[in-house]
């Protein structure tokens, strides 16, 4: 067996992330692979060296191809297996362009069960779910040893967010349960670092600070702003090092979106024992487990139709599509759990349950799906 992988490796996205791990997860099991990049955007960021060696390495007579691509960049290939590894946040793709796309692939591998079930009630029976894959190795404490200088809530409990903002991020929620729930007097702090195309870090600054006056000024809870409690927003490029350094240096990861296919972030959160508190909605429903509050919380919610802002495609998050609410009322009450009860946390507990899906764990999935 002989496996091509395809993908947008260059992106400085949790999908050039996820297609990097899948790769280097499926070179170490011993799997002869090689890869090549599918250019997306006008990024080129660094990927680690063993990608650049499978990259140069021959692809003639492959029998399997992956392609990690968005669905309007699959080819067909007459090849022994053919497979699509898509992610998405919707519960249909029967309204969307990638519809048709779709169906050419010989197989579909999707990163959380909810996916595999949204697919089949399209009509697409050939999925199988291929969770995402780490490198246990880098939560090590003995390897994640800086944090971030941040003297301003140095004390502070600090709860935080990393990733983009659009509208399926729900960063709304985050903030007006945060200002909502703690007053003035007790020692907390918000840390958003968040990303949007187009915006520049300082136009992003600017964005940021608006947003969130917007927010705090419709919960009429204060006459003064300065009454409530610190956030801090991160708006520079950070390198991998650095985004583990910000896990290191926070307590409590949010991030109650409208729809993760898995959400890295929260993901590491959970490994580093920072007790994500995500939507009970696709890829975090694969790894935290509800039972246990120290690998993290679910929150249940209601499914209303999408109604986003800024889609990335236009036949996506359309009104055709619901998407996931989650309670605000119950986003406070775990919050508040964690700030008081942040001692009794077991840390560990997160990586023990991380470890579910480390190269070797998932390798072994995967080597199932292509024989």
């Amino acid at each position: 067996m002989k496996v091509l992988y395809v993908a947008h490796f260059r992106e400085a996205s949790g999908w050039s992330q996820a297609a990097i791990d899948n790769v280097l997860c499926l070179d170490k099991a011993g799997v002869d692979v090689t890869c090549r990049n599918i250019k997306l955007t006008d990024k080129d960021v660094d990927v680690p060296d063993r990608i650049k060696e499978l990259e140069s390495k021959d692809i003639s007579e492959f029998t399997h191809i992956i392609q990690h691509v968005l669905p309007h960049h699959f080819k067909t290939n007459n090849v022994s297996k053919n497979i699509l590894y898509l992610a998405f946040e919707t519960n249909t793709v029967k309204y969307s362009n990638w519809y048709t796309e779709i169906l050419m692939a010989d197989e579909v591998w999707v990163p959380n069960h909810q996916l595999k079930n949204v697919l089949e009630n399209d009509g697409i029976k050939t999925v199988k779910v291929v969770p995402h894959t780490f490198d246990m190795s880098a939560y090590d404490d003995e390897k994640i040893t800086h944090r971030l200088n941040m003297p301003e809530i140095e004390h502070a409990f600090k709860f935080y967010y990393i990733g983009d903002l659009n509208g399926r991020k729900n960063l709304e929620s985050i903030v007006r349960c945060y200002h909502s729930e703690f007053h003035e007097d007790e020692n907390v702090a918000l840390v958003l670092k968040v990303n949007k195309h187009g915006l520049d870090p300082s136009q992003l600054q600017q964005y940021m600070h608006e947003f969130s006056g917007q927010i705090k000024a419709s919960l009429r809870i204060y006459n003064h702003a300065d009454k409530f409690r610190p956030e801090i927003f991160i708006t520079e490029y950070f390198p991998k090092s650095t985004i583990l350094a910000l896990h290191q240096t926070c307590d409590c990861f949010l991030n109650p979106s409208h729809g993760e296919a898995w959400s890295i972030p929260s993901f590491e959160a959970m490994a580093m024992g920072k007790t994500p508190i995500c939507s009970n909605e696709g890829g975090p429903k694969e790894f935290i487990d509800k039972e246990n509050s120290d690998t993290g919380s679910l929150i249940d919610g209601i499914y209303n139709v999408c109604n986003h802002p800024d889609p990335a495609f236009p036949t996506l998050f359309t009104g055709r599509d619901n998407w996931f609410v989650p309670s605000e009322k119950d986003i406070k009450k775990q919050m508040r759990f964690y700030y008081e009860n942040r001692g009794k946390v077991n840390p560990k507990e997160g990586l023990c349950r991380a470890n579910k899906f480390s190269y070797e764990n998932v390798a072994k999935i995967m080597i199932k799906e292509l024989t």
